[in-house]
């Protein structure tokens, strides 16, 4: 089974699902080399007409306009993105058993999975589409960080960004969070790739690994 990596992003109207809603999403479904195979770029506003909750703070970081933002005829229904989505998902959807080749990843992906499932996919749905398990590079920076190899100041994606010397895009736009996470993951599986091919075995254990120096 191929496994895809289903890289994503959210902005919304707050951090609390069940209070603030779901603005924009981007969900790219990209193969072992991080290719793009097929990607959404949504635009969504909650179904029946009903003006979406969002608390000034979260827009004043995310710069949306709600009255232009609703008046976009881009701007699709939260039902009308899930068909998008599960549509786009189940067309690369393979599985083993139980087991979808389908893994959530993005920066504190949890956050955005809440939005999703509350409002687009509800989780026993998304369960039978999506893998259990995620590719997050929030708690993968704070582990170097713990190590002491990463510097304790660094905080939010784009710290993290400039860290690693990759591509600077346009923070809190959902797709270029999206891209920026993963050329960050990339970064840090080549700090370790390197160091490993630097040891000369591609045999030796993580522990001896490490100690190598």
């Amino acid at each position: 089974m191929s496994q895809l990596y289903i890289a994503m992003d959210t902005e919304t109207g707050g951090l609390d699902p069940k209070i603030t809603d779901l603005l924009t999403a981007y969900i790219a479904v990209m193969d072992a080399e991080f290719k793009i195979l097929d990607e959404l770029d949504l635009k969504v506003k909650p179904d029946g007409g009903r003006l979406p909750v969002c608390d000034q703070e979260a827009l004043n970081v995310n710069k949306i306009d709600v009255a232009k933002h609703l008046a976009d005829p881009e701007t699709i229904t939260y039902s009308e993105a899930k068909v998008k989505i599960v549509t786009m998902l189940k067309k690369h959807l393979k599985k083993t058993g139980r087991y979808s080749n389908l893994v959530p990843m993005g920066h504190n992906v949890n956050f955005d999975v809440g939005y999703l499932q509350h409002y687009i996919l509800p989780k026993d749905e998304w369960d039978k589409i999506l893998h259990y398990r995620q590719v997050d590079t929030m708690p993968i920076v704070n582990f170097f960080k713990d190590c002491g190899w990463f510097p304790r100041e660094l905080s939010n994606l784009g710290s993290v960004v400039d860290y690693l010397g990759v591509p600077r895009r346009n923070a809190h736009s959902a797709k270029d969070d999206t891209l920026m996470c993963v050329d960050s993951y990339k970064a840090m599986l080549a700090i370790m790739s390197s160091k490993k091919e630097n040891q000369g075995s591609a045999q030796q254990d993580l522990i001896a690994l490490l100690e190598a120096e």
